[in-house]
């Protein structure tokens, strides 16, 4: 599939949740039911799925590598992220555009583009690499979006961390080192339900939009802003860095994907749960959602072209 083909397909997809939305046919607190159904059982089959490629001693040793570089990595982003934000005076947006600026979509829609370009063997390196970022997603998420001073569960934190897709990847991982059989009637079920995520969440994308006020979002200039080092600054300054460490160029063009996604979708409902007093907050998170959701189809073929022209 051609990179314009892919934008085409993206832009589709969400615009079938977007019309689904605008004509009622997706009623009211649909897509909170949606993204609980994709994350607990589409998701993790993908995922599952994911791990049903040849087996290779050599790609089974660069698990490691995959898990390190991607700790490194959001180790680098935190600190840079941080750093950079720590002028904004209200803490609420302060909080919500670190959180957007270190997270990504990297499941709905990065699970889409990297499978459809790299084949089963570069999302086996995004699945990797992004595990320990999904574990401090959801788990940290209450920490970074919360109210300040209040006490954290350690338990509800902990069952946080080990959520489907988690405990799915590392299902899908034994099932892959040990070479476990699965029944093939198992496999292709697994399989086709897999199928089943990309689509699902990228239409939630649109439901998402649906709702949304473009007019307010562009009176926000973080909205902008974050959009802008969302989806081009972050991955810029990332592929810079993973050329200077050396970083292999098949381990490169897979990963720096999840540095090029737009916002998380779920930030908005994050705050909601945690601060459900930051009304703005959630609002701006919002937009920065669709705003750069909307653009990525833009960037996402730009960011294929620079990754497969310096790095194929």
């Amino acid at each position: 599939m051609t990179v314009l083909q892919l934008s085409v397909r993206l832009l589709l997809f969400i615009a079938a949740g977007y019309i689904g939305r605008r004509t009622r046919a997706i009623g009211d607190g649909f897509d909170k039911l949606l993204s609980r159904f994709i994350m607990a059982i589409p998701l993790p089959c993908m995922v599952i799925s994911s791990f049903q490629i040849d087996y290779s001693v050599d790609k089974l040793l660069t698990a490691p590598a995959l898990v390190a570089l991607s700790a490194g990595s959001m180790i680098f982003v935190f600190a840079a992220v941080f750093l950079l934000t720590v002028r904004i005076q209200d803490k609420a947006i302060r909080k919500t555009v670190r959180f957007s600026l270190i997270f990504t979509n990297f499941t709905f829609v990065g699970f889409a583009v990297v499978r459809e370009l790299y084949g089963a063997d570069g999302f086996f390196n995004y699945v990797i690499f992004t595990l320990p970022i999904r574990m401090v997603f959801y788990g940290g998420a209450s920490v970074m979006l919360g109210r300040g001073g209040e006490r954290v569960d350690v338990r509800e934190t902990l069952r946080r961390f080990f959520c489907e897709p988690v405990i799915a990847v590392l299902l899908g991982f034994v099932i892959y080192a040990f070479q476990i059989p699965l029944p093939s009637v198992l496999s292709s079920t697994v399989e086709t339900i897999g199928n089943m995520a990309s689509p699902l969440g990228l239409m939630l994308c649109g439901v998402i939009i649906a709702d949304a006020d473009f007019r307010s979002a562009l009176r926000h200039p973080s909205v902008l802003a974050v959009t802008a080092c969302r989806l081009l600054v972050v991955p810029a300054v990332m592929v810079c860095l993973y050329w200077l460490l050396g970083v292999k160029h098949e381990v490169l063009r897979t990963t720096v994907y999840y540095f090029a996604m737009p916002v998380a979708s779920l930030t908005p409902t994050f705050l909601l749960r945690y601060d459900p007093e930051a009304e703005e907050a959630r609002t701006v998170a919002g937009y920065m959602v669709v705003v750069s959701t909307l653009l990525c189809v833009l960037t996402i073929p730009l960011w294929t072209a620079v990754l497969n022209g310096l790095f194929l």
